[in-house]
């Protein structure tokens, strides 16, 4: 198989050098370049489905992607399964992959008494990390929980509640920028932000101007893992204009302090885009997640079936592999 540049895909051995370190940052390091719009890898695509679950019951979708590649070269998916006639409805789900191309399913690795979904996963001073969306149906908003891999990829156990949000908030994306521990959070509506000197400190420090975005329903919940470079953030959102997660668009956070917060959007936004028509992804996509491969951008991207929308409901996504 090929990719859309005529390239073959990196072998899992070309990234080892890149990703055999004691510590790798919460994004992709060393990449000489932003990605731009992400175009599908022909010809696999979905890479999971429901189908694929073989531990949660009769699931209705996956969704919400996170990568890891480890030091040994061998590609990580983290997402969240669900199903509607069960409780909890979701928990958060492992896959493996030699070349980040060909999925092969592997077991529930975290699941809670609550709502799981968006598994955001990182690696810091050689520790690996999961911070997951949680809520409950009758506790109200819960706390941002960060966890830390016992056992990676399969044992995880909590560290320390984040942030505890009075109302709902959701798909907390962590990333640092100029020494300090920064979150987003959004409630599809306005965006807020929190600090810490610490990854491991319980209740971060909300951003002095919170929300630091108002009323941008087509920008306020994060979408994917920012990604950081010298001079900027680029953040991706979903757009939540229209429908829940229509579209993904990316902003440039060029300002962020403790008082001050700046973006703007991207001129090539939106990042991703539901084509249409009756393919897996035409309804709506609502999550990117960029890894820079020493080659180009290799992204996990979600969809849903724009018929599976009207007919069955908003449960019916899958997973799929962009390159930019």
């Amino acid at each position: 198989m090929r990719t859309p540049s005529g390239r073959d895909p990196p072998a899992a051995a070309d990234l080892r050098g890149r990703y055999d370190r004691e510590t790798v940052p919460s994004y992709p390091v060393e990449a000489p370049r932003p990605p731009a719009a992400f175009e599908p890898v022909p010809g696999i695509n979905p890479v999971l489905t429901a189908a694929d679950v073989t531990d949660f019951g009769r699931t209705d979708c996956v969704a919400d992607p996170f990568l890891f590649v480890a030091g040994d070269g061998r590609w990580h998916l983290f997402f969240e399964v669900y199903t509607h006639n069960r409780e909890p409805t979701a928990a958060i789900a492992h896959a493996e992959s030699d070349d980040g191309y060909d999925w092969t399913y592997d077991r529930v690795v975290l699941e809670t008494d609550e709502h799981l979904s968006y598994p955001y996963v990182f690696r810091w001073e050689g520790d690996h990390y999961m911070i997951p969306d949680r809520w409950g149906k009758e506790r109200g908003p819960a706390p941002v929980t960060l966890f830390r891999a016992e056992s990676f990829p399969r044992e995880w156990t909590p560290v320390a509640d984040l942030v505890e949000p009075a109302a709902p908030l959701h798909d907390f994306s962590a990333f640092r920028w100029e020494g300090r521990w920064w979150g987003l959070l959004g409630d599809g509506t306005d965006l807020y932000a929190y600090h810490s000197d610490d990854l491991e400190a319980a209740e971060w420090t909300p951003h002095e101007r919170n929300p630091v975005v108002e009323d941008r329903p087509r920008a306020a919940r994060p979408g994917g893992r920012p990604l950081v470079f010298d001079d900027r953030v680029l953040a991706f959102y979903q757009d939540c204009a229209n429908r829940y997660g229509e579209r993904v668009h990316a902003y440039e956070i060029s300002d962020l302090t403790p008082s001050t917060y700046e973006d703007r959007r991207r001129d090539d936004s939106p990042v991703v885009n539901p084509p249409g028509g009756i393919g897996w992804n035409s309804g709506a996509m609502h999550q990117v997640d960029p890894w820079f491969d020493g080659d180009g951008w290799h992204c996990a991207v979600d969809g849903n079936l724009g018929l599976g929308y009207q007919v069955l409901g908003e449960h019916h996504w899958a997973i799929g592999i962009y390159r930019a």
